[in-house]
């Protein structure tokens, strides 16, 4: 379809793989972003299970073929896709990954990077139809939130570590 497809399909990976990268020597918030993400997920398909909007790519007579079959998934293009479609995985995953990289860190212009690849993913989504601004929009305060949940929870357990430093039993 073209790169501005591919990127925006892909970009939740992306943003993954940078975090990955960025947060390395950071064991603490690694393990935290992992479980966070993990966690970011399971929330997104219970809220899909809950509101059960649909996407608005589809018609109302296969969102009725699909339900009366007791379907949720369909295969398009050898890919799965969730009938639902609030809120936006993609968009919760993404907006996750930039507000918890943001408090992490604190670097300003690795969030920019964050924050513009994450406002693509949200544009390529509703260019292609896969989802409406609302949808998005919900997934972005979604991923947000949870990620300030999960960062306060990081902090709070982190907190009041002593651990010993290489020079502490140097020489005076």
């Amino acid at each position: 379809m073209g790169i501005l497809y591919e990127l925006g399909s892909y970009g939740p990976l992306l943003l993954i793989i940078l975090s990955w990268y960025v947060l390395w020597d950071h064991k603490n918030l690694f393990f935290y972003f992992n479980v966070g993400l993990f966690a970011n997920a399971i929330l997104n398909l219970l809220l899909k299970g809950i509101i059960q909007q649909p996407r608005p790519m589809f018609d109302s007579k296969k969102i009725h073929l699909l339900k009366t079959h007791g379907k949720h998934y369909f295969f398009q293009n050898g890919i799965p896709f969730d009938m639902f479609g609030m809120p936006s995985g993609h968009a919760q995953a993404a907006f996750f990954m930039t507000i918890f990289i943001y408090f992490s860190l604190k670097h300003v212009n690795l969030s920019y990077v964050y924050l513009f690849f994450s406002l693509f993913i949200c544009y390529q989504r509703v260019l292609y139809d896969f989802h409406s601004i609302s949808q998005v929009t919900v997934g972005a305060i979604a991923g947000s939130s949870f990620a300030y949940l999960v960062y306060q929870l990081s902090r709070e357990k982190m907190k009041g570590k002593i651990r010993e430093k290489p020079d502490d039993f140097g020489p005076i």
